[in-house]
């Protein structure tokens, strides 16, 4: 589609120009759903009000379903496909983090603001642009403010949205706040384990040298920083968390530790996966120990090339709105669609920095140039 001329078209002008006068809006709607807590797992606070903003814009079929997703649907003419379209609730702040929003000069500053909160908005301000534009999509736009997406969440909620729209839709767009010259379509696969060892113990003393679960988990630790992966397709291994024993003079009868492991490629991932579980099993036996394996992530791998219509469509929006594009390979909401043999990309709204940390913030002054981005790619890939 050539979205120059779409861009003339009198209703995608009208929006476009609803988009730039109402940029000061969308930032204070960031503000307001960044200052709503919304820990992973404990969403429903800013889901509840989510709701209600989906219901005043007159979305269809609004409702919060079993995985705690925000759902509804703007209904097209008949015409063209659907698109799935995305923006995650959820941040990795804990309960009783200062969210409050400071204003430094053309920047919002607050713990999650960029990641999500101003995406959330976005899709907000999106839907109204078409309205006030009068803009009708030839597909449906089922749209979403998904739970789950950030740590130990796991993608449930994009899992959950997914299954359900995947016979209706063409293509779908994972809205995150940051890098709005960015557009993913490889997609970081990861499997994530909570592993386990337990050990007889006892006295360091009396008992010695009685199995210890720690130095169980230390060898196996130690043997997994060894093992060489594949830089193309890039693969990686990370122990992230350790933990285990009571006391200094106490033979640990139990140790535990999360492990990361990710590939853009998903035999890469398996055969990674294949050759550590051997380690972890191996060096539970010769530590007269015993190993449990729990599954605490599972996201899934999966790409579209750089020439794919989908990702053809989002540059050509780029370049109308004057975006130097540039791509990478990242584990975003994108992951599930584009697993499932749905074309998938992600897109963002802003510039900013310092994502899940304190002092995250973002620009205001691209906010429209990111609004615009998720609209114009909509109504193209819903026409066909």
């Amino acid at each position: 589609m050539d979205i120059s001329a779409l861009m003339k078209e009198p209703t995608i002008a009208k929006a476009l120009a609803w988009t730039d006068a109402h940029a000061a809006r969308v930032a204070e709607e960031a503000t307001r759903i960044c200052e709503i807590e919304a820990p992973t797992f404990d969403e429903g606070e800013r889901a509840a009000y989510v709701r209600r903003r989906f219901e005043a814009l007159g979305i269809r079929d609004v409702t919060i379903d079993a995985a705690g997703n925000v759902r509804g649907r703007r209904p097209g003419t008949g015409g063209g496909p659907g698109v799935a379209m995305a923006a995650h609730l959820d941040t990795v702040f804990p309960r009783g983090t200062d969210v409050r929003v400071r204003r430094e000069g053309t920047r919002l500053a607050a713990p999650g603001i960029g990641d999500n909160s101003v995406a959330i908005a976005a899709l907000l301000a999106m839907v109204e642009a078409l309205d006030a534009g009068g803009v009708k999509t030839a597909g449906d736009l089922y749209l979403a403010s998904n739970t789950c997406e950030e740590g130990l969440g796991d993608l449930k909620g994009m899992k959950a949205f997914m299954a359900d729209v995947k016979g209706k839709v063409g293509a779908a767009i994972a809205v995150e706040g940051m890098k709005v010259n960015r557009i993913i379509h490889v997609a970081v696969g990861s499997r994530r384990y909570r592993v386990t060892f337990t050990a007889r113990g006892g006295h360091s003393w009396g008992h010695f040298p009685s199995p210890s679960a720690i130095h169980i988990m230390g060898r196996a630790i130690a043997e997994i920083s060894r093992l060489e992966v594949p830089t193309d397709p890039k693969t990686t291994y990370n122990v992230g968390v350790i933990k285990g024993g009571t006391t200094v003079n106490t033979i640990a009868a139990e140790a535990e530790m999360l492990l990361d492991m990710r590939s853009i490629d998903p035999r890469s991932l398996a055969q990674l996966e294949n050759r550590v579980v051997a380690i972890l099993e191996r060096q539970a036996t010769e530590g007269e120990g015993q190993v449990k394996l729990d599954l605490v992530g599972d996201r899934p791998a999966g790409s579209i090339p750089a020439d794919h219509p989908v990702v053809q469509t989002c540059k050509a929006v780029h370049a109308a709105l004057g975006v130097k594009t540039f791509t990478e390979a990242s584990s975003t909401d994108a992951n599930v669609p584009l697993s499932l043999g749905i074309p998938g990309v992600c897109l963002s709204i802003t510039e900013g920095a310092n994502e899940h940390r304190l002092d995250e913030y973002i620009e205001t002054g691209a906010i429209a140039t990111g609004v615009k981005n998720i609209l114009l790619a909509a109504v193209a890939l819903a026409s066909g």
